[in-house]
Formats: C-alpha cells, structure tokens, sequence
C-alpha cells in the first residue's frame, strides 16, 4: 500500500507583502505611551516614596507597593512588546483583512497603558506615605475612556483594508476528486492562524494585568482567561484522510472537531469573509452553515448529508477538497458493488 502525502503538494508562497508606512503609524501610539510615562517619571522622580503606591482596592485605597525599577519595567515593557507585536504583523500584512482592527486595538491598549502609567504616577506625587495614596475607580473608568478614543483614532489613521479579489465571498466551486490509484492511501494536513485572535489575546492579557496591578486580581481573571482561549486557539490543525476531516488546536488534544465521511456529499472551496458571511471569527453558527472562520479567505466548504454546510478556512483547500472528493468516490464505489462482489 503506498502513501500519497499530499501536504507537499502546496504551491511556493510569494514573498510576504511589506507594509512599511501602516506599520509605522501602528507602532506610534506605543512610542506616545513609553515617551509619556518616562517624561512623567522623570520630572517627578524626587517627589515619589519608594516604594511607591501601585495595587488598590476597589474603593480606591492602595494595598500594595512597588519599587521604581518595577514600575517602569511593568509600564514600559508590556507596551513595547505589543507594539513589536503588532508592528511586526501589520509590516508583514500577516493580518491581512484585519489590519485596520489590529492597528485600532493596539491604540486602545497604548492609550490605556499610557493613561494609567501616568495616573499612578501622578496620585503618588509628594505622598509622604505610599499607604495613605489613593486611585479613585473613576481614574480607571477615565483610562478606559482614552483607550475607546484612541481606538477611534487609530481605525481613521489605518484607513480602509484592503480586499483582493480572490477574497471576495462566494459560493462553493466544486473541487474534481484528486486520482487515487487503488489501495492508495492519502493524507493532508495544514495549520491556519488567526491574526485577529494573535492580537486580541495580548490585548486581553495586558488590560488583565493592568486591572489587577491597578484595583485588584479578582477583576482580571475574566479577562486573563479570555486571553488564554484566543492563544489556545488562534490557530488550528486541519487534517483531512480516509477518517474524514479533523479540526484541532496544535496546542492541546481537546477540544477536537471530527466530521466523518459518512456525513459528507460533497467537498469544495468557498471564499469567506468572517463578518459578512457568519458575523465573526471563532466557532460560528449561521443559517444552515456552520464552521470554524480564523481569517478571510480561501476555505474548505463541505456539504453535508443533513442539507448543512461546514466551512473552515485553511490555505490549499483545493487540494483537501479534491483529496475528500476522491475518498467520497471510492466510499460510494465500495457500497455500491457491496462486500461480496469486492475483487
């Protein structure tokens, strides 16, 4: 029995597409937010305790303190690491379709850092006692203010994405099933990521952080889960073999999604567009279609023996389209000449 491996069967990708001028107007804000909370530090440098009131509780009174060294390395670091985050997939258009998503959520997280650093800052200000500092909740409610602001500001200066026209949606082409010799086995595998999830996850764990060093820790574990679940599964393995097709994360062994062939009629290629077509990105329901949408796109469209339609998007769906098409083919065949008319 020989084993066709089909994941070589790809086509060369062209060289990633720089977007220089975008990824500088992305990386901005955070450069706003590192020089503003150091400007600040610096001036008043003489006139903070050491160590300086940076925890509170929720009616505002500080319960934890740290020193200047730690301050600046939580304050500054986090910002400069999303901003090389962010910088990095907007100059390699790694978020393609989401780039103006990615460049506002990055303002919002530099507005809310760099407010809030420079809040802290200036509560601590000639506190003869770091304990009786005090950060009213309102103080945070205004951080969340400039942060809506500057995701504002940030989706005006990204402008309007750009959409190729192979990427406008559609409705399934039909995939001619790929030439199995008889006995051949096959098997294909890719893995897709989602830009948009790759961003929101940092994003999520950096406003955990913020709330827990600000307030308190009970507050940021929504959000700290929140950002685990767009890590864990901002990127899936999609495998497609005489099992049928099987979606997973590559991080963790469940949850799994299996449809086996039995369930199939059909395997095809479909363009998607994640909000125009199902309202979102994730796990998504939508009129008589399902599927697992990560990125606008190439997808493998499957329809189902129920009537419905699953979708998932993945590069070379043509190819897994063509691979499922030919094992529906030599399924049917076998049911057809039946058990005992088998050579």
């Amino acid at each position: 029995m020989n084993f066709l491996n089909t994941t070589q069967a790809r086509p060369a990708a062209g060289p990633p597409v720089l977007r220089p001028w975008r990824a500088l107007i992305a990386v901005l804000p955070f450069l706003a937010a590192v020089v503003a909370v150091t400007a600040v530090f610096w001036s008043v440098r003489d006139r903070i305790p050491e160590p300086l009131a940076m925890h509170f509780t929720s009616d505002g009174t500080s319960d934890d303190f740290t020193t200047a060294s730690h301050f600046l390395t939580v304050m500054l670091g986090l910002p400069a690491v999303l901003g090389v985050s962010i910088g990095v997939l907007v100059l390699r258009d790694a978020a393609a379709g989401a780039l103006r998503g990615a460049i506002a959520t990055g303002y919002a997280m530099a507005g809310l850092f760099g407010c809030l650093g420079v809040s802290l800052l200036l509560q601590n200000v000639d506190a003869g006692d770091a304990a009786a500092v005090r950060f009213p909740p309102s103080y945070l409610g205004l951080a969340l203010g400039v942060a809506a602001l500057a995701a504002v500001v940030g989706g005006l200066c990204a402008g309007r994405d750009r959409v190729r026209a192979d990427e406008v949606a559609g409705p399934a082409r039909p995939t001619p099933p790929l030439g199995l010799a008889d006995g051949e086995t096959a098997g294909w595998s890719r893995t897709v990521g989602s830009p948009t999830l790759v961003v929101l996850g940092p994003g999520l764990l950096a406003i955990g952080v913020l709330i827990g060093l600000a307030m308190n820790w009970v507050g940021a574990v929504g959000f700290a889960v929140a950002a685990l679940s767009c890590l864990v599964f901002a990127g899936v393995q999609v495998t497609a073999d005489r099992r049928g097709l099987t979606v997973a994360s590559p991080l963790v062994p469940r949850p799994r999604l299996r449809i086996p062939l039995a369930r199939m009629e059909e395997a095809g290629v479909q363009q998607i567009s994640p909000l125009g077509d199902f309202g979102g990105w994730g796990y998504r329901l939508r009129g008589g279609r399902s599927g697992i949408v990560l990125r606008r796109g190439e997808a493998l469209a499957l329809r189902l023996t129920n009537g419905r339609v699953f979708v998932v998007t993945v590069d070379d769906a043509a190819t897994a389209a063509a691979l499922l098409n030919a094992l529906l083919t030599r399924e049917r065949e076998k049911r057809a000449t039946g058990p005992g008319q088998e050579d």
